[in-house]
Parts: structure tokens; C-alpha cells; sequence
């Protein structure tokens, strides 16, 4: 199913590509399992094959860059995105890191810090969690930052000299969406009575949508691989030809499918040299593409992201 809906949102950026001129050659290969991948790799003519987007997953696309090793034909990877990768110099990945999500948090938070304690919520892998607090503490040497292992734990310190509880800083580091419902409504529930606090996470939860009145009070910021601008023109368009099309909205990967292909074609020129349009930073239908090359002249990661600010 998910190769089928990010199909589709492909076809959807090819047509509109070709229907504004662009000569597009496109062959569809049906991947199979990975036993029999190899031999699909039989369909591509890589002396006539300009870019190669796909395979989903990393064991194929492994395969597919042994397969371009000495042709060097540009590989998209939609989802594989691991540090053995990053050393092949054709590979462009789009899936962004999330150490990335964890330096814009730290910055977030430094430009917003006053005194205030600042908690971090880790959950069982505090990687990121300790990333955030090193990079704070690099930058603000007085920063006092505690990393807990869940919102539970968070606290309100009260203040010496009126006896009110104070404000404090809370980051979720945490992939959970069940730690973000704690973190959201522990939240919400200080801020009745204390104002001044504010909150970040690395990662979106739907309570955000659904607590977003409460959650403005906390000034939440929070970043996201892929959001849609409801407003946009651009992104008006691509919605009713999709629905026109489709007779239904785009899911998740149909909406991956069209930002990636329409991104793509969009850096090709007619010689294939992609890469010469590679430094170009664009947004799509959901996704922002910030290409950035791996030491050593390696791989090509995406380092883009969308920020949402929640503010009263």
C-alpha cells in the first residue's frame, strides 16, 4: 500500500512535469521482495538512465548503488537513511537526520532562554537528549539542565524571593506520541497558573493539533519532516489535481511520493547533471529539500525541515 500511494503521488508530479514540457522517459520497476530484486535490476539501461529514485528500503538500495557503482547514475533514497551510507557519492537521501532536529531544538531554546530551568524529557535513549543539554550548555554556561526520563518528572521550582512557583523550560527529546500527550497536558496544566513557561519538542504528536489553543500559552515550537501550508497557492493546486485526479486527498506517502519526483525533476537539465542543481534549496507540496554533501565528498543529506511556532 505504500508503494502504491507514493506511486501515485509520482505520477502526479511526472504528468505535470511533462505537461509543462519537460521530455521525461520514465520506466516503472516493481521492486519485488528481496530475494528477487537483483534480477529487476536487469530492466535498467544504465547507459541510458539519468536518475534512479527508489528503492523504499535500505537492503535494495544497497543493492541498486553496487549496481551504479561505476556509472555513477544519481540514487534517491525515499526513506534509507543510515552513516554506512554516507559514503557513496551518488546517493542523495532524504530523510533527515535527527541529530539535525536536535541542534535547530538547542538553538531554539538558547534564543528563548532567560534564567529558567531547563528540563529535558529523554525516554529510554537520551542520545538526543544529551546532545540538546551539551550543545546549551556549550553556548550558556550558567544554564542549569536537567534531562528526566519522562514529563512526569517535570517540576516548577518556586522562586525565593515571592514564594510563586517559576517558569520553566521543558524540551521533549522523545519519539513517544504517548510521552507527548503527558508532556502536552503537564504543560498546559503549569501554564494555568504560571505563566512564562515554554515548550519544545524535536518531533510532532496530533495532540499538538488538537491541544493547539492551550498549547500557544506555552509558546510550543516544534519542527516536522513534512507540513502542508493550507494556505499556500502552490500548494491549493497540487491538492485539487491531486483530488481531481485521485477522487480523494493524498496520504502521507502519496504527499513523499510527489515532493520527491517533482523535487527531482526540477534539478534534472536535458544532460542528467543533477547534481549541478543539487545546492538549490526548494519546498515542495509538504517537504523542504536543503541539500548538504557528506565529508569527503559523499552523499547528499537532506537537512530540511519545517519549524511550527505556536503563539498566542
Amino acid at each position: 500500500n505504500m508503494s502504491i500511494e507514493f506511486l501515485m503521488g509520482a505520477k502526479l508530479a511526472i504528468e505535470r512535469n511533462a505537461n509543462r514540457g519537460q521530455k521525461l522517459n520514465v520506466k516503472i520497476i516493481d521492486a519485488g521482495n528481496d530475494a528477487t530484486f537483483k534480477n529487476s535490476l536487469s530492466q535498467i539501461n544504465s547507459d541510458a538512465t539519468d536518475l534512479i529514485i527508489g528503492p523504499l528500503f535500505k537492503s535494495s538500495v544497497m543493492d541498486v548503488l553496487n549496481f551504479t557503482k561505476s556509472s555513477k547514475i544519481p540514487v534517491v533514497a525515499p526513506f534509507a537513511n543510515s552513516e554506512d551510507l554516507h559514503s557513496y557519492e551518488n546517493l542523495i537521501i532524504i530523510e533527515t537526520d535527527d541529530q539535525i532536529y536536535a541542534e535547530k531544538i538547542a538553538e531554539e531554546v538558547l534564543k528563548s532562554y532567560g534564567s529558567q530551568k531547563i528540563y529535558i524529557i529523554g525516554g529510554a535513549d537520551k542520545k538526543y537528549a544529551n546532545s540538546i543539554k551539551s550543545s546549551i550548555e556549550k553556548q550558556s554556561k550558567n544554564a542549569v539542565v536537567q534531562i528526566i526520563n519522562s514529563a512526569n518528572d517535570l517540576a516548577l521550582d518556586t522562586n525565593m524571593m515571592t514564594g510563586q512557583s517559576a517558569p520553566i523550560i521543558a524540551v521533549l527529546a522523545d519519539k513517544s506520541s504517548s510521552e507527548a500527550t503527558v508532556f502536552a497536558n503537564k504543560l498546559i496544566e503549569f501554564s494555568k497558573d504560571t505563566p512564562g513557561i515554554k515548550a519544545f519538542s524535536m518531533y510532532y504528536a496530533p495532540i499538538f493539533d488538537s491541544k493547539v489553543n492551550d498549547l500557544t500559552k506555552v509558546n510550543l515550537v516544534y519542527l516536522m519532516d513534512r507540513k502542508i501550508n493550507m494556505e499556500g497557492e502552490f500548494e491549493k493546486e497540487i491538492l485539487k489535481d491531486y483530488k481531481d485526479k485521485y477522487c480523494k486527498s493524498p496520504t502521507k506517502y502519496a504527499v513523499i511520493g510527489f515532493d520527491i519526483v517533482n523535487d527531482m525533476l526540477s534539478r534534472e537539465n536535458t544532460k542528467g547533471e543533477i547534481f549541478k542543481q543539487i545546492s538549490k534549496t526548494q519546498t515542495q507540496l509538504a517537504t523542504k529539500f536543503d541539500f548538504v554533501r557528506t565529508k569527503g565528498n559523499g552523499a547528499y543529506l537532506n537537512t530540511g525541515f519545517r519549524v511550527v511556532r505556536l503563539v498566542p
